[in-house]
């Protein structure tokens, strides 16, 4: 290994690591991994030497939990550094700290995912360079951060990234779904419901594309799939939009506005229409506006024949 050579890290999914695409002489061991990861995931990727000491070793005290430190920084050492010293090695330390060396050629996933993600939120259209960076990033998330860890201090990172992960996902189903790729805003939404099963708005897209594809039973069949999923993880039921696109869908009247979900509304079930009025069309609000305008006029007249002493007109 040389100074220039780069180390890539996987954080999401199980940890890997890796020189320019290739297998480590040494591995990184379960605590060498643990104590990587840490640190990598710290802000500034650099923590206090005790602290990081008694988040992984929390049973371990005075010289055995240094040693336990010590052993994992020369497990590191000897799986990323080979042929390497001093300034050029991975994890330096100055006895009070422990930190990623600046100067070292490193790429992490979760660092280049979560960037990703960070254009993903915002509200700016994407282009054609957004979407494949968008995608190769959500390609990145393989699983859970630092899957198999169960200790306390990868929980909250762990909470974190997955959520990052679906608005990713969330993004990029909106994104298709509005330039017309309904196989892949599909694609897209699948994704989501296999890490968040329970995510109802998914739900609801996929309902919609379905119906858009001409296919209203696996429509419906999400549907049904929706209530099964709610109701074991959360114990609730769909909530009414849910329930009121299933009903437009089952009886064959459902109103689209646009393909984005952002820009408008989700799926409007609109009410049945006889056949000689011609496309199922109705313009919900003006004809809310319709019934609050006559029943304003029916008020003004009650008003007017109490002042007035005579019948009110029909």
């Amino acid at each position: 290994m040389t100074a220039q050579s780069e180390l890539q890290v996987m954080l999401l999914g199980a940890f890997t690591a890796s020189e320019d695409h290739q297998p480590l002489r040494a591995p990184v061991l379960h605590k060498a991994a643990d104590l990587l990861a840490l640190v990598l995931l710290t802000p500034g990727r650099r923590v206090l030497r005790e602290a990081a000491a008694e988040t992984l070793w929390p049973d371990a005290r005075g010289e055995q939990s240094r040693k336990s430190i010590r052993q994992a920084l020369w497990q590191i050492h000897r799986a990323t550094d080979d042929g390497l010293t001093g300034d050029d090695r991975l994890v330096v330390s100055d006895g009070e700290t422990v930190g990623i060396n600046p100067g070292r050629a490193l790429w992490v996933d979760a660092a280049v995912f979560t960037q990703a993600v960070r254009r993903a939120q915002e509200p700016e259209p994407l282009d054609e360079a957004d979407l494949r960076r968008l995608a190769a990033a959500a390609d990145l998330y393989r699983g859970p951060l630092h899957a198999g860890c169960y200790d306390e201090w990868c929980l909250a990172p762990r909470a974190r990234l997955e959520d990052r992960c679906l608005t990713l996902l969330d993004r990029l189903s909106r994104e298709a779904e509005r330039r017309g790729a309904l196989e892949s805003a599909i694609g897209w939404a699948q994704r989501l419901l296999e890490i968040e099963p329970a995510h109802e708005r998914s739900h609801r897209r996929l309902m919609r594309l379905y119906v858009l594809l001409g296919d209203r039973t696996r429509a419906l069949r999400q549907l049904a799939e929706c209530r099964t999923v709610l109701a074991q993880q959360l114990g609730i039921r769909p909530d009414a939009l849910t329930e009121e696109l299933g009903a437009a869908i089952l009886a064959d009247r459902l109103r689209v506005e646009g393909r984005d979900e952002t820009a408008a509304r989700d799926v409007l079930p609109t009410r049945p229409l006889p056949r000689d009025r011609g496309p199922l069309h109705v313009d919900l609000m003006a004809e809310l506006r319709s019934e609050i305008s006559a029943l304003r006029t029916s008020l003004e007249a009650i008003s007017e024949s109490l002042s007035t002493g005579t019948e009110p007109r029909d």
